[in-house]
């Protein structure tokens, strides 16, 4: 059986299972989905509702108590016999619409004293004991029981302030003021109906009695009754539940309780927004007879896709396998592009990944023959430096027995005589390039080393006038290292960055240290190393400074590698080069 008569089988099979499952699953994630983001949303309508709630009431309490500590107030002591009380609060009842039903001041037996309605004034107003008091940032105010009866056009809230005499701190009666309670009323009819489907708002107070509805509760006279009193779960923002007595059947409610507003506390009082699921699943029905059509249409196009579907699986494998045998014949460096499944495409990815291999391995025998050019160049550069490095060498050690040489000539010809050794040393090295010899660890201060360095290329930094400076912060300098060689890359590392500068410029060596690496960078103001020749600038041979043979940073590379440690090139601050050292902290040495 070829791959295509076998895939096509597999996928006609699979298609009518997969598609019988996805439309099950989806049915039901859909309507999980959905009862989530309608539960959220109503979580999130219960809150906002509650805070424009809290917002209202806040504003009425703070107003009926600022308006009682007015001066205006005290005319009540005297009857308001010049009617400037009455005229106050009329101007305020009309100044603020439909917000307060009325306004009135009551002295201490009852008697209305002032009024926003003029017929009122001289009227009894009976007492009663506050159902809760209010507690402000400034003070404290009191709501009257509410008196609601249906069909509540009527409906207002009594708050209630006592105000007391300026002279004798009495208590001379107290101000009212009603507030409509058609104004949180509107603003529930404006959330039930702001989506498709009915929606329910209520406002429950701590006794569980629902204090404001929208307009369903309302025309149902549910207004002071208790039929929500238990649906009030402590910390929950969205459930799900019976809509009993209210509704019949499942309803998802959002719940939020009060939560004040500017320092005033909240009375305790809940705001819950809900739905019946029956309506708010209407579209997840719509969808299930969706899924049954799309099955049927699935059903029918699968036939045809199959043979497409089967084919596209089967021509990849077949161009992998040309490919493969042409590469056999004529070792094509360029990887295949296959396309198809992901089996099919990692295949073909580590076919391109064996010819990357191949090349990093042809890369690697091309780096070796570099290195054992160097080698031979090494001995070439032996044969001719080495005599003449020798006769400098004797012609040093002849100057320092010379009796009348000056402190400073003795310190000159033993510089002369320690760098001709190292040069000496050197050549051995270059002559082990191709085969560099292990370092010869002991504990050394690396900072010593860094100074000896900056001694030794003072005196060409000062010819170019070129600021050489050091920054040696490093909190652990002392490590495991070959000190000789570490001073060669240093060396290498310091002349080449005066070479590079222009005359004026500044070279810093700097350090710095962690728990585990010391790192040393040497920095310049220079023209710097273009982004692209960074990473061939430890290549054998790779040079762009006149007069130079590309082996220098090389060495340098194979020396810290020995260390076990690295080096990168990089752009410094001011705009020039940055080579960066890193030296693992190693506390043994070999003996």
């Amino acid at each position: 059986m070829t791959i295509s008569r076998l895939l096509l089988i597999a996928f006609l099979s699979l298609t009518f299972l997969a598609s019988a499952l996805l439309a099950s699953l989806s049915f039901f994630v859909s309507r999980e989905a959905l009862a989530a983001e309608i539960g959220r949303n109503l979580g999130k309508d219960a809150t906002l509702l509650m805070k424009q709630v809290d917002m209202q009431l806040f504003e009425r309490l703070q107003n009926i108590h600022s308006w009682s500590e007015l001066d205006v107030m005290q005319d009540a002591r005297v009857g308001d016999v010049d009617k400037r009380l009455a005229r106050f609060l009329t101007d305020i009842r009309h100044g603020y619409g439909e917000v307060y039903s009325e306004l009135f001041f009551a002295d201490k037996s009852g008697r209305v004293v002032a009024s926003s309605t003029a017929a009122a004034i001289g009227r009894i107003h009976e007492p009663h004991a506050p159902w809760a008091g209010a507690k402000l940032p400034n003070g404290e105010v009191f709501l009257q029981p509410l008196d609601l009866q249906a069909p509540y056009s009527q409906a207002s809230l009594l708050i209630h302030t006592p105000v007391y005499s300026r002279y004798d701190e009495r208590e001379i009666g107290g101000l009212y003021g009603a507030f409509d309670l058609w104004q949180v009323f509107r603003l529930f009819d404006q959330a039930e109906h702001s989506v498709s489907g009915n929606r329910y708002v209520a406002l429950v107070d701590q006794e569980g009695r629902l204090i404001a509805g929208s307009a369903s509760l309302r025309n149902r006279g549910l207004l002071l009754a208790k039929a929500l009193a238990d649906w009030r779960p402590e910390g929950i923002a969205t459930f799900t539940r019976d809509g009993m007595p209210v509704l019949e059947g499942e309803v998802l409610v959002g719940h939020a309780a009060s939560r004040g507003y500017q320092g005033y506390p909240g009375l305790g009082w809940s705001l819950m927004v809900f739905q019946p699921t029956d309506q708010a699943f209407r579209s997840v029905r719509a969808l299930l007879w969706l899924f049954s059509l799309v099955f049927l249409v699935t059903g029918l196009l699968a036939g045809v896709a199959a043979l497409a579907v089967a084919g596209r699986i089967a021509r990849p494998l077949v161009r992998l396998t040309a490919w493969t045998q042409d590469f056999v014949r004529h070792e094509n460096p360029i990887g295949p592009h296959i396309s198809g499944t992901r089996e099919v495409k990692e295949l073909g990815t580590a076919f391109g990944q064996m010819i990357e291999n191949l090349q990093q391995s042809r890369q690697q025998v091309i780096h070796a023959a570099k290195l054992a050019m160097v080698g031979e160049m090494a001995a070439i550069m032996a044969h001719e430096v080495r005599t003449p490095l020798g006769i400098l060498h004797t012609s040093a050690q002849m100057l320092q027995r010379e009796p009348d040489l000056s402190a400073e000539g003795h310190e000159l010809t033993r510089f002369m005589l320690d760098e001709s050794a190292r040069l000496e040393r050197l050549i051995s090295t270059l002559l082990e390039c191709a085969r560099p010899r292990p370092p010869r660890m002991r504990r050394s201060d690396v900072h010593t080393i860094l100074h000896r360095v900056a001694d030794l290329l003072a005196a060409q930094a000062r010819k170019k006038n070129i600021r050489l400076g050091c920054t040696l912060e490093a909190e652990n300098s002392v490590t495991a290292c070959d000190e000789e060689l570490l001073m060669q890359v240093f060396l290498n590392l310091v002349l080449n960055a005066i070479q590079i500068t222009s005359p004026g410029g500044l070279v810093e060596i700097r350090s710095c240290s962690d728990r585990e690496a010391l790192s040393i960078e040497v920095n310049d103001d220079g023209p710097g190393i273009p982004a692209e020749n960074r990473p061939k600038v430890f290549d054998p041979f790779f040079t762009t400074r006149d007069g130079g043979i590309g082996l220098g940073l090389t060495v340098t590379r194979q020396i810290v590698a020995a260390h076990g440690g690295s080096i990168v090139a990089e752009a410094s601050e001011w705009g020039g080069a940055r080579f960066r050292v890193t030296l693992p902290l190693k506390e043994e040495a070999a003996v």
